[in-house]
């Protein structure tokens, strides 16, 4: 058997949506700042534990960004009512009792008694409506002891456990006062300052790579064209054509100025959002000189119209198709991209939660092993990719993280034959010989891009873009224009353009896309505001309903405690 060692490149996807209201400058949901005190910090510093594993990283642009604005001083809603537990009026108290047990009920509350209690007291109900009973059982120790054990357990175990005056507080379970309460705060805030400076030494250290992505995280294809989702959907019913390339340019420039401003260098990888590609963002990809990008295997199979074949286990029987980086050829030009196995990073995303942290690390070893024996045969050098999101799987993982990777880590180290690489690193090694003429248009979502076009309602929201769109080109040709206001309103488009908006209507339950669905429309009416313009009427009412069998949201789903709390408490 050869004695080649296998490179696997792990890929983590850091990104939040753009939550920031440009207009007030108020950061509306926090999972910015959650996730940083969760994961975005403690990925990075488990990792540097282990100098032999390097990785590579995509902080997402609108996910830096507000970590800035948080680091300046910025406030979201949740933190709004984090305050002196005595004064907190009745609609403050209603807010907490319903945000302040938004983590996993099972797996992290259910594992502190007191923070259990407090979710028994308030009637274990997601329904914003039904917080007004469960006011009446709450004591001022009550919500005081809520809000500081919300905001910890949203602090990674681990980082609780090696501090001793958060272990402390854990220990204690009940009971905090005012100092313990901004005590916490203060060390979130610690951690969010800390993401972006740890990243970037371990990026000149050589462990890590850092990439980037669109800036507020559009879908290229659709910017480019979004009659380019009839590709893989033929006969999928379109708003009218949206074809702003222009726009695409903008987002990928933005980035690129962004990353030379925070790490000091221009970013060699970008992160498609979505692994959404079309050959038409190859061109501009090259045009920003990046060196290489990512996608999905389904792309890859339908771009090389091959299947990838796997056994009754997952293992891929035909690994030289998708273990190597491919040569792509585009409209006017050509990039490195590698393609992430999906099975194997699914099994981390959705399947080793079920098992014990050191059983999924076994497992994940073994068959990264497997795949070196399958292609024993080759005299060539292989790279496996598993790439997704960094954050949201881990709440449901025992322990967090934390024990599975320091279990997957310790192992890797020990596997001479298992070289944990950059993807850089993989292709100075190895650069790309085989090539792809034709890439698929499409994503990692069933290799289509119809999660984010071609439903009544995200279709609607694609016409409320266009109409703003065309708006703001037409004040771009009047001859008395203000540049000032036109880049503001550009602005503003750019962010709206975010794949986040039409992700989740029509495709999540309705109570969970009524946020996003109003902020998208928060940001349009700011696009009319910057030009003085009117809104259009349809701009003022809701895309979306609630279907049969779900509940309305009662009042505005973006009022959080705002009219309530004039003066945010900050970190404290």
């Amino acid at each position: 058997m050869s004695e080649r060692p296998l490179y696997v490149a792990f890929v983590w996807n850091q990104h939040q949506p753009f939550y920031r209201d440009g207009e007030s400058g108020e950061l509306i949901m926090p999972w910015v700042r959650l996730h940083a005190a969760k994961d975005y910090y403690q990925m990075a510093a488990i990792l540097e534990r282990y100098p032999q594993i390097h990785q590579t990283f995509n902080l997402t642009p609108s996910l830096l960004e507000q970590l800035q604005c948080y680091g300046a001083g910025g406030v979201d809603y949740y933190q709004k009512v984090n305050k002196p537990a005595e004064t907190l009026s009745g609609p403050e108290q209603d807010y907490l009792l319903h945000h302040y047990f938004d983590i996993h009920w099972d797996k992290v509350i259910g594992q502190y008694p007191r923070y259990r209690e407090l979710l028994d007291l308030q009637g274990r109900t997601r329904e914003p409506a039904a917080t007004g009973a469960a006011r009446e059982r709450f004591r001022p120790g009550d919500y005081r002891d809520l809000q500081v054990w919300f905001n910890l357990s949203w602090i990674d175990p681990e980082i609780r456990h090696s501090d001793p005056l958060l272990s402390g507080l854990v220990e204690k379970g009940r009971g905090f006062t005012e100092a313990e309460r901004r005590l916490v705060m203060d060390r979130q805030g610690d951690l969010m300052d800390g993401v972006i400076p740890l990243h970037r030494r371990l990026q000149e250290k050589g462990q890590i790579e850092l990439m980037t992505t669109p800036y507020y995280h559009p879908i290229l294809p659709l910017l480019i064209d979004s009659c380019s989702a009839l590709r893989a959907s033929p006969g999928l019913p379109l708003p009218r054509r949206f074809q702003y390339p222009q726009d695409a340019c903008a987002q990928l420039a933005l980035a690129v100025e962004q990353y030379r401003e925070l790490f000091g260098t221009r970013p060699r990888g970008l992160w498609p959002s979505e692994m959404a590609v079309s050959p038409e963002t190859v061109a501009l990809m090259t045009a920003y000189r990046f060196d290489w990008s990512i996608s999905d295997e389904q792309i890859l199979a339908h771009s090389l119209n091959s299947e990838i074949i796997r056994d009754g286990y997952g293992h891929v029987l035909n690994g030289d198709l998708l273990y190597r980086p491919y040569r792509v050829r585009g409209v006017g030009g050509e990039i490195a991209m590698i393609f992430r196995d999906h099975h194997l990073s699914n099994r981390i995303g959705f399947e080793y939660q079920n098992f014990s942290p050191e059983e999924a690390a076994a497992d994940l070893v073994h068959r990264l092993q497997k795949i070196r024996e399958n292609l024993a045969w080759s005299p060539e050098n292989h790279l496996v990719t598993l790439s997704l999101d960094g954050e949201n799987a881990w709440e449901w993982y025992r322990g967090d993280k934390g024990p599975f990777l320091h279990s997957l880590y310790q192992r890797l180290s020990e596997e001479p034959l298992l070289q944990c690489c950059t993807v850089s690193e993989y292709l100075a090694l190895d650069p790309p010989q085989r090539v792809i003429d034709r890439l698929f248009t499409g994503s990692w979502v069933d290799h289509s891009l119809t999660r984010w076009i071609g439903t009544e309602n995200k279709n609607l929201l694609w016409e409320h873009l266009l109409e703003a769109r065309e708006m703001v080109e037409c004040y771009r040709r009047e001859r008395s224009r203000d540049d000032e206001k036109l880049n503001r309103a550009l602005r503003y488009i750019y962010i709206a353009e975010g794949s986040d908006f039409p992700w989740w209507i029509d495709s999540m339950p309705y109570l969970h896309a009524v946020p996003f669905e109003a902020l998208f429309r928060k940001h349009l009416a700011a696009v009319y505001r910057s030009l003085d313009r009117s809104l259009p009427a349809g701009l003022e009412r809701p895309l979306i309903y609630p279907r049969s069998g779900e509940d309305a949201y009662r009042g505005d789903p973006l009022s959080g405690p705002l009219s309530m709390v004039p003066d945010g408490p900050g970190r404290g």
